[in-house]
């Protein structure tokens, strides 16, 4: 278990889990902007969510883990609301759970946590998710993932400079790009990152 203590609140995987669900059913999101898509959202993110959990984990990736030389405390700043925290957080979950307790994961909103979040921007924004990896017993930082692999991130910038689409549009091909992709760039450079 580990000693380095969690910024408050912080969920497990399933507390999350629990969270969005029960924000859905409440038509709420987390964060204190409550608009309608941002509503819609959480709703939808509970079928990504699903997916998810379901994507299959590379073998070299699951013995690094198990191979860690230290424990490690992986922390993800996210949202209800956000796709990208939806299509990546399952696996950084199952991951840690297949780790043989090497890696223990927590959840934090980048809502609550608002100088966490300024700590770890990605060129200058509040990009989410971003997962910090820690050692377990010290706290030391180890490094950062995030928000989205680097393919998704260039098909973001590229839906999010073309002024005629809508956010309904970009929202849908940034899902496509998830489903194609199945969780394989998340993993593969997370196998990077560890070496």
């Amino acid at each position: 278990m580990p000693n380095a203590p969690l910024p408050t609140p912080a969920y497990t995987y399933p507390e999350f889990r629990a969270l969005v669900g029960r924000l859905a059913a409440e038509h709420r999101t987390t964060g204190l902007d409550q608009t309608p898509g941002l509503v819609r959202y959480t709703d939808q993110n509970q079928a990504h969510l699903d997916r998810g959990s379901a994507v299959p984990l590379l073998p070299a990736l699951l013995e690094r883990l198990r191979q860690l030389p230290r424990p490690e405390q992986w922390l993800v700043l996210g949202e209800a609301w956000c796709g990208d925290t939806a299509h990546t957080l399952p696996i950084l979950a199952h991951l840690a759970a297949q780790s043989q307790g090497r890696v223990s994961l927590h959840v934090v909103l980048r809502s609550d946590h608002p100088e966490l979040m300024a700590a770890y921007q990605t060129d200058g924004k509040n990009s989410i998710p971003k997962l910090i990896r820690r050692d377990a017993e010290t706290g030391a930082d180890l490094g950062t993932w995030g928000p989205r692999p680097d393919a998704a991130q260039a098909l973001s910038h590229q839906l999010h400079g073309d002024a005629s689409l809508h956010t309904n549009q970009i929202v849908k091909g940034m899902n496509e790009w998830y489903a194609a992709d199945a969780g394989q760039s998340v993993q593969q450079e997370l196998l990077t990152t560890l070496g």
